[in-house]
């Protein structure tokens, strides 16, 4: 199941983590595998989406005995769009507490515990977020980035471009415009994802060519509310 974010467009609301978390994880085994079966909303189907060599861009990957530089993995989870916490209990969470780093994975069901010896990793585990006791060990992880689109310096300056070539500038401090350009996603902000790209993708983009496609119910009466929504809400907001 490739889910909704179960907001409206162009809401001030953003989609629960756990559901950016499924989606992201849905994406990247539509790129590893290309084979499975997926079940859509249409309303999810005619949404953009991030281009098809975004998640392999931003993903980190983790193996026991790699040497791990404690500063520049911070840098690099936090330019991936994860938030620095003090005890991990959410996905896009990460923690480091001396030689032990908590983090909670995008698109992974348990968070884990990264033991370091010096600055080598020394065990991997899984941790439980209520008891915060470590468990099963693994020996290695992958980490997909914490949105659905890129939060980096680069990604800014393009969302600033494009933004500035459709609409008027509001400096606002409230503004989606202001609060983007000083490194704060605003919630509400996913519904600007284009802007952070030069070119965007389709959920088509990621599937096999030859993929077979099975339609259920009113595809098209259900496609043109949904647009004609998005529609009415964008001039109300704009």
């Amino acid at each position: 199941m490739f889910p909704d974010w179960e907001t409206l467009p162009y809401d001030s609301f953003s989609p629960h983590q756990d559901i950016v978390s499924q989606r992201l994880e849905t994406l990247f085994r539509f790129t590893q595998q290309g084979e499975g079966i997926f079940i859509v909303p249409v309303n999810t189907l005619m949404q953009r989406l991030a281009p098809t060599d975004y998640l392999a861009k931003y993903l980190l990957m983790l193996n026991k005995g790699d040497t791990l530089d404690r500063d520049q993995f911070r840098r690099n989870l936090e330019q991936a769009g994860y938030l620095h916490v003090s005890q991990v209990m959410s996905h896009s969470e990460f923690s480091v507490r001396g030689s032990i780093i908590d983090l909670f994975p995008m698109g992974s069901d348990q968070p884990f515990r990264i033991d370091l010896f010096d600055d080598e990793i020394d065990s991997i585990r899984y941790f439980d977020t209520e008891t915060q006791r470590s468990g099963e060990a693994v020996n290695e992880i992958s980490l997909l980035p914490a949105r659905e689109f890129p939060t980096d310096k680069e990604a800014i300056t393009l969302f600033r471009q494009q933004f500035l070539e459709k609409f008027d500038a509001n400096n606002a401090s409230e503004s989606v415009f202001f609060q983007v350009s000083k490194g704060t996603m605003p919630s509400g902000v996913e519904y600007y994802l284009p802007l952070f790209f030069e070119k965007t993708a389709t959920l088509f983009d990621y599937l096999h060519p030859k993929s077979l496609l099975l339609l259920h119910g009113d595809v098209q009466d259900a496609s043109e509310f949904f647009w004609a929504d998005v529609q009415e809400r964008y001039e109300q907001y704009r």
